[in-house]
């Protein structure tokens, strides 16, 4: 069996909606092999299905390049379901990966970006899940991605409620259309952000992270956000976003969250799980002796 593993992303941070995303260090893993039939194993019995994203985009690579063959696939899985640190993006991931990796010299590192994007619909969270590190991204005649540079600065700390956010009920939240100056506005802050993020400015980084575009309507999705909000950014004087669609909010800062300002969080009753992560610069990686990346 070959074997694959697909970080988490966190998708938008702030005004970078549907094209920024960062890859960090928890990981869904795969092992697969070919098969006479589809076959699924440690798989949530709602998941176990023809419509698992997995097996979705392992024949949606097939069709691509004229295959039609089956796969076993066994799951080892460390993300978080609906809660907007990219599930279904290292799903799909993996089945292009082990795709891939099961018929070599086919798919090209484009091949995987332009399919991703066609099976979650945009770029934010396939692009780092395939690619790793902060990735910016936009669909034109393909899609294009970019690696973008972070400062080693940072410290990236999670806050992951027990309660799961639905990318459509998310998507449905929004407005469908905004004023002209607040999508300048926007667009100014997700560019001057990925410098902050760069050079490892704080001060911009307070400034550039403000977003308008969905940030105010997907917090009231989100129990007791402003309240987690407030004592994160005042324990370490960072910034805090909601990751993806949420629930999962990410804080950006230079100081680690105190033991105290943690505690706190944690009582309140949606049983705040709070992590610490790191940026998966690899992306989809592959294992041999060691992990190697893939694309």
């Amino acid at each position: 069996m070959i074997r694959v593993r697909v970080p988490a992303t966190s998708a938008n941070l702030g005004p970078g909606f549907d094209c920024l995303g960062i890859a960090l260090n928890i990981y869904n893993e795969f092992e697969a092999e070919l098969s006479e039939a589809d076959r699924l194993e440690n798989v949530e019995a709602r998941f176990d299905n023809p419509d698992n994203l997995f097996l979705k985009a392992y024949h949606k690579a097939g069709e691509a390049f004229g295959v039609n063959d089956h796969v076993h696939a066994r799951f080892h899985c460390g993300i978080p379901v609906s809660r907007g640190l990219g599930s279904s993006a290292a799903l799909s991931a993996g089945g292009l990966a082990c795709w891939h990796l099961l018929h070599p010299g086919r798919m090209k590192t484009q091949d995987a970006l332009n399919l991703i994007t066609e099976l979650e619909g945009h770029p934010d969270n396939g692009a780092p899940a395939l690619l790793g590190g902060l990735t910016a991204s936009l669909v034109s005649d393909s899609v294009i991605s970019r690696k973008l540079d972070i400062s080693p600065k940072w410290k990236y700390t999670l806050f992951i409620p027990d309660v799961e956010v639905s990318t459509e009920k998310a998507r449905a939240i929004l407005p469908d259309s905004y004023p002209r100056n607040i999508a300048a506005s926007n667009g100014a802050h997700a560019i001057l952000m990925t410098s902050a993020l760069a050079r490892g400015d704080l001060s911009l980084l307070k400034q550039a992270a403000k977003d308008q575009i969905h940030e105010p309507y997907r917090k009231a999705l989100i129990p007791h956000f402003d309240e987690v909000s407030r004592n994160a950014v005042n324990d370490t004087g960072g910034v805090f976003l909601i990751s993806g669609s949420g629930s999962t909010c990410i804080l950006i800062s230079e100081k680690s969250l105190s033991a105290s300002a943690e505690a706190e969080i944690r009582q309140l009753p949606e049983h705040w799980q709070i992590i610490t992560a790191e940026p998966a610069f690899s992306g989809t990686e592959y294992k041999e002796e060691t992990w190697h990346p893939i694309f």
